[in-house]
């Protein structure tokens, strides 16, 4: 049946609040931090958008819209804010599909949790999820969106391959061959088994902003019939490793056929300041709201999405 703007409306608010009470219930503080910014994260896979600030004089200082407030909130915990941290809000990428699961400017969930590592914020990300699901299934009258009374399933990225990549296409373990791998044979089979799904223990290669053990990256994914929706790891505090990891990010982008970013030293001065021990994720709102709301589409669920603005 096709909603209506009300639905939309009304469904968001539910998500959103619903999340928002279970972090501040947990004690979080949320964080205000800027989307226009002189400088980013370099992050090798992703297109920016880049823009220009103009002062009355009309000088000019080259822009960026963020994909992401990690730097930010890093920050604020770097600065001796002694609580954990989140950030409800818009963030933006460009070069984008203008497809059924992504849109260039999009609702982010960010937060980060003092004292814990990826085990634990796995723990409480699993907890935050079914108290969401539960609360809008209750507030629209619907079944839940799975049994919350079943433990999430967690698989290594090893295990992972393992069980779904065939035996020939295992031999060649370059990055192209690896995301190649991974899109085609393990995404699919995520969250595919009545629960969501945890897939943990990345290669270092790919996580260039999480701490390590052994040479396996402590990051996670969460995926719910395929999709991907939260993305998280034990934060990496050694600034000289951050700032060599952010630097091959940028080099990285280069042989890509990408433009180099200007890279924001003050997060590695924040680094250098000192970052507490914490753990932290990224959330897709809009894809957890698409999924709620039984939908395949997320034009079905933006009154105003990239595409029908665009296209």
């Amino acid at each position: 049946m096709q909603k209506s703007l009300k639905d939309l409306l009304f469904a968001r608010q539910i998500v959103t609040q619903a999340l928002r009470t279970y972090l501040w219930e947990k004690h979080y503080v949320e964080a205000d931090v800027p989307v226009l910014v002189p400088s980013l994260i370099p992050e090798s896979y992703l297109e920016v958008f880049e823009t220009t600030v103009t002062d009355p004089n009309q000088n000019t200082y080259p822009a960026y819209l963020t994909a992401s407030p990690e730097a930010y909130l890093k920050r604020l915990l770097s600065m001796g804010v002694d609580s954990s941290i989140f950030y409800l809000g818009k963030a933006f990428r460009n070069g984008e599909p203008l497809g059924n699961v992504h849109n260039h400017e999009f609702t982010l969930l960010e937060w980060y949790k003092l004292g814990a590592d990826y085990c634990s914020l796995m723990d409480e990300l699993e907890n935050m999820f079914k108290y969401t699901v539960q609360t809008y299934a209750k507030a629209v009258k619907q079944d839940l969106l799975f049994a919350v009374d079943i433990p999430f399933e967690r698989i290594t990225i090893h295990e992972a391959f393992e069980r779904f990549v065939p035996t020939q296409y295992r031999k060649n373990n370059s990055p192209e061959q690896f995301e190649k791998m991974y899109v085609e044979y393990i995404e699919p089979h995520m969250g595919t088994r009545g629960v969501p799904t945890f897939l943990i223990d990345f290669p270092t290669w790919q996580s260039p902003l999480a701490k390590e053990a052994n040479g396996i990256a402590q990051r996670f994914e969460l995926y719910f019939n395929g999709l991907e929706l939260v993305n998280g790891w034990t934060e990496l505090t050694d600034w000289k490793k951050q700032e060599r990891n952010l630097k091959q990010e940028n080099n990285e982008r280069e042989k890509r056929g990408k433009e180099k970013v200007t890279m924001d030293i003050g997060f590695i001065r924040a680094l250098k300041n000192g970052l507490p021990n914490c753990a932290g994720a990224a959330m897709g709102v809009d894809r957890l709201l698409m999924l709620l709301m039984k939908e395949k589409n997320l034009q079905h669920i933006l009154p105003f999405s990239t595409k029908s603005l665009f296209s």
